[in-house]
């Protein structure tokens, strides 16, 4: 019986601290006399999203292993109304106690998550017993040095190491951290330490992480733990400054800072350890950058779009249109009476309409004709609103955001009247369309949406027709483009799939392709097949002890962990391309 889910992670924290963007803490490895609850977050994919709306029984599972048995600690029941808007389901929730060391004690652990009584997923955690890691006193190790080199992505493997201080950009696919410790303690204990890449903005570069344990009677004794970020071709660094922060137990222990340029220097560079900035700013505040001429935002957004993968036709369109405005410009014409900044993105979804819309923003601002270039996302529930006068009000806030950038308007024939006559979709239209006209190059628009329902949409209103003369077509990834798509997904999570299994996706790349229908999701299928390819690596691996798992297993994806991407039609198939 097909199931209206699949599952997608089940993530392991301990905070309640709120972050930015809702994030979390998330870790694996906990100490005794830090924690009060542990906490798990699952999810999954909803495969009836856009559908019907639907319930489940959800039950989350914490147990203690001991050997080859499991001791139940909890068993938490919910039910759960996963609503037709909801692609992804999130459930979240704890056991402990409000005082920390008094319920999670030394040992192996797992949470498990099943939906209607059936297992659908598990993540193992781990909680020691040293001591609390504080900014002040860290009980489990002291960082003797931390040094950086360039490498590919089996830098780990290199035995003739050149310690830079300063990079080459174009020298340097990987950068390498080599973090040399001292054990302070005879007891056994779990490890996990993330390696967090900054630029110089504090903004998230990537990250790495290392795992494993720490045998018993190992007090004085350095370890060694090489860990690295980049891409398997030089080009993911820029010009710029960064560092690299290393953390455990959600402690900051060393900081180093690290430079990209045009040329390298040797050396290793000063880093400051957990005692240093006990009383120093983790990230200090970065100089103030220069904003981008608009001869190097249009460069840069060029750039962006030549390197996306596939898309022909429209980098092709859009690069003559840039050739064109820039010949308007030089002559002397008016270029808005030549240059509409109003278009209609037609395509299957997954095509990258929205990515496009971004970049044509930029590439607008960069030749002078937006002031802004910022792109503001809308559908019909941000503009329409169910009561007479509060449409116009939605609407114009929108447009109002949109100044000096695009408006792009997703599902745009969504707002058309849909037969119902208290409907204030055509009241949207309207306004827009006027404000279109009252603010003629303020603001750009662009509606996007299913080839067949857009064009019935433009159809509709002679007045799309005036304003929207020109239509991007965004055609279906071929089988080697989502190929590439593939690749560029696991590089950007440090693994390589072996030839085998590169083989095996391409050929259910092909298999997909050929049975497409208006629904398939083009890199937003690719997406989801990466994700499942991953999930079942890491399933794999999970079942090796974490004491034999070696860097380049963590980085390999082997066949049997995309053998469930069929090679067949299935005439049952959802478009996902899996096993029905």
């Amino acid at each position: 019986m097909a199931k209206n889910y699949k599952f997608k992670d089940i993530k392991i924290y301990s905070s309640d601290e709120w972050m930015a963007n809702a994030t979390k803490k998330y870790r694996t490895v906990f100490d005794r006399m830090e924690t009060t609850y542990v906490r798990t977050e699952f999810s999954f994919y909803n495969k009836l999203f856009d559908e019907k709306e639907w319930t489940a029984k959800v039950t989350l599972k914490a147990f203690l292993l001991e050997g080859t048995t499991r001791k139940e600690l909890c068993n938490i029941i919910s039910t759960q109304t996963i609503k037709i808007e909801d692609n992804i389901v999130f459930v979240r929730d704890g056991w402990g106690t409000p005082t920390e060391g008094t319920f999670w004690f030394k040992g192996n652990y797992i949470w498990e998550a099943y939906i209607d009584d059936e297992f659908v997923g598990g993540r193992t955690f781990f909680i020691t017993d040293v001591g609390k890691v504080t900014a002040a006193n860290n009980p489990f190790f002291s960082v003797e040095s931390v040094k950086l080199f360039a490498g590919n992505f089996e830098g780990w493997n290199q035995t003739n190491r050149t310690y830079l201080r300063k990079f080459s950009r174009l020298q340097t696919p990987y950068l390498w951290v080599e973090l040399k410790i001292k054990t302070k303690t005879a007891l056994d204990w779990n490890y996990e330490l993330f390696f967090n890449f900054y630029d110089d903005a504090g903004q998230p570069k990537g990250q790495s992480m290392r795992q494993g344990i720490i045998d018993k009677d190992k007090q004085d004794l350095v370890f060694t733990f090489d860990s690295g970020w980049g891409s398997e071709a030089a080009g993911s660094w820029k010009d710029d400054k960064y560092s690299v922060e290393i953390v455990f137990m959600d402690t900051l222990v060393a900081l180093v800072p690290f430079e990209m340029g045009e040329t390298i220097e040797e050396g290793s560079t000063q880093f400051l350890t957990i005692a240093e900035h006990a009383h120093t700013p983790v990230t200090p505040l970065p100089e103030a950058k220069p904003e981008l001429s608009n001869a190097e935002l249009l460069a840069e957004g060029l750039a962006e779009l030549n390197a996306l993968t596939g898309m022909s036709n429209i980098k092709k369109e859009i690069n003559e249109l840039v050739i064109l405005a820039q010949f308007y410009k030089e002559t002397g014409k008016d270029v808005l009476n030549k240059f509409s900044l109003h278009s209609v993105f037609t395509g299957n979804p997954g095509t990258g309409k929205t990515t496009i819309a971004r970049i044509v923003a930029k590439i607008y601002k960069g030749l002078g004709l937006l002031a802004k270039g910022h792109v503001v996302e809308v559908d019909r529930e941000a503009l329409v609103a169910g009561y007479v006068g509060q449409t116009a009000i939605k609407t114009g806030a929108e447009i109002e955001k949109a100044q000096g950038g695009i408006l792009f308007i997703d599902e745009a024939y969504s707002l058309a009247n849909r037969g119902i006559s208290n409907d204030f979709g055509m009241e949207a239209i309207q306004i827009i369309l006027k404000r279109m006209e009252d603010l003629r190059g303020k603001f750009g628009v662009i509606v996007a949406g299913y080839p067949e329902n857009m064009m019935e949409f433009i159809n509709s209103n002679p007045g799309f027709k005036s304003r929207f003369d020109r239509t991007f077509q965004f055609l279906d990834y071929q089988p080697e483009e989502m190929l590439a798509i593939a690749k560029s997904l696991l590089a950007a999570e440090n693994i390589t799939a072996k030839p085998d299994a590169e083989q095996h996706l391409a050929k259910h790349f092909e298999v997909i392709y050929e049975n497409r229908d208006k629904y398939f999701g083009n890199a937003r299928t690719v997406r989801q097949v990466i994700a499942e390819a991953i999930k079942n690596q890491n399933l794999r691996l999970a079942a090796i002890p974490s004491q034999q798992r070696t860097l380049e297993q963590l980085q390999l994806l082997m066949l049997e962990d995309v053998l469930e991407f069929e090679l067949k039609t299935n005439r049952n198939n959802t478009g996902l391309g899996f096993k029905i």
